[in-house]
């Protein structure tokens, strides 16, 4: 549809966004660990031009709605156009120097929503980097990416870390993305070439602000002040002392973070050193320690990640925030064909996604 269509003239500003799937390191990076994840080619856009009617009008082509509003008050019922405004208002709190203006503004979007891949977070970036194009603000990436997180941590309300936002603002396609949420120092490091990444659709929508995803921040932050450390992420496996946290639950939630911590520098090790075998066994572990111990899977996910490895994949796991969405798997590519009629027979082609 696009902006011309809506408003019937030409956007000043255009820029987009891309999803990403977190190939390891899940709830990491909150707790000040360390991430690996990547860009898919999924992305939102943001078109925009200044409305000299002294209001903001939004159109949004995914759910075929347009909303006005004159201020940054967010919704009682948890509104897609919060996104909108939220960044407006981290925005221009951030720079008060710069005179507020009136926006008309289209969202184009292909990522799939409630997935697990970062459609908000794209969203975000692709908002902020619009607004930093319009005023010629010459926001550094970095801190573009802390921006956006304001927008959903402090406006929107969900409990996170900073991954989504920096992958989408400075990750580059066809690399993996180190990061050490901790000082926010990442590392770009090439696939081995003879591999791929695939995504199956579980169908499970999940919403962060109304799964179990504040509840297990909530259980980390207090497995963080029973063991009297700032972050788990510093935690070493060999010094996790478990017998200081009062409930066994937040044992297994502290546990399965501080094991895949050691699996998200490990997996980094194996990138380098093109030991993809010790990877996709790596990807495996990891979602046996997120179905356990974190309990962020379901039983749908878990079989589509055993299907996976069934039909050939060295490695498979659930990806994102939890409680639903994406799996991704490693396949050799010249296996994939083969990997593919396979697990065809389980999944539709529409729920299978190359990376």
């Amino acid at each position: 549809m696009g902006f011309e269509t809506i408003y019937n003239h030409k956007p000043l500003v255009k820029e987009s966004a891309n999803a990403r799937v977190n190939l390891i390191g899940e709830h990491t990076d909150y707790t000040g660990g360390y991430v690996m994840p990547t860009l898919l080619g999924f992305e939102n856009t943001i078109e925009l031009a200044r409305n000299d009617e002294k209001k903001f009008i939004v159109f949004s082509e995914h759910f075929n709605e347009k909303k006005i509003f004159n201020d940054f008050t967010k919704s009682i019922n948890n509104d897609w156009s919060d996104y909108i405004k939220g960044c407006f208002f981290v925005f221009f709190n951030e720079y008060k120097n710069i005179k507020l203006e009136h926006f008309k503004i289209c969202i184009s979007s292909n990522i799939p929503l409630e997935r697990g891949i970062s459609s908000s977070s794209a969203l975000c970036v692709s908002t902020l980097k619009a607004l930093n194009t319009y005023f010629n603000t010459q926001i550094e990436k970095k801190h573009l990416a802390k921006l956006a997180k304001k927008v959903e941590h402090d406006y929107i309300g969900v409990s996170g870390g900073i991954m989504d936002q920096m992958v989408s603002s400075i990750g580059i396609h066809g690399k993996a993305f180190f990061l050490n949420c901790l000082n926010l120092e990442y590392e770009l490091i090439d696939f081995p070439s003879d591999w791929k990444f695939c995504l199956i659709d579980s169908e499970v929508q999940r919403n962060l602000r109304s799964s179990s995803y504040n509840d297990r921040f909530s259980q980390l932050k207090l497995a963080e002040k029973e063991l009297n450390v700032e972050y788990l992420g510093g935690v070493e496996l060999s010094k996790f002392n478990s017998d200081k946290i009062s409930s066994p639950t937040v044992v297994k939630r502290a546990r399965h973070v501080v094991t895949e911590n050691n699996r998200v520098k490990e997996a980094k090790e194996c990138l380098l050193k093109d030991n993809i075998y010790q990877f996709g066994k790596l990807m495996i572990e990891s979602h046996n320690s997120y179905s356990k111990d974190f309990e962020a899977s379901t039983y749908d996910v878990d079989e589509i990640v055993k299907k996976s490895i069934k039909c050939g994949a060295l490695g498979a796991r659930l990806t994102g925030g939890g409680f639903g969405g994406f799996t991704v798997s490693l396949i050799e590519k010249n296996k994939f064909s083969d990997w593919y009629k396979k697990i065809n027979k389980y999944y539709p082609q529409e729920k299978i996604f190359e990376v």
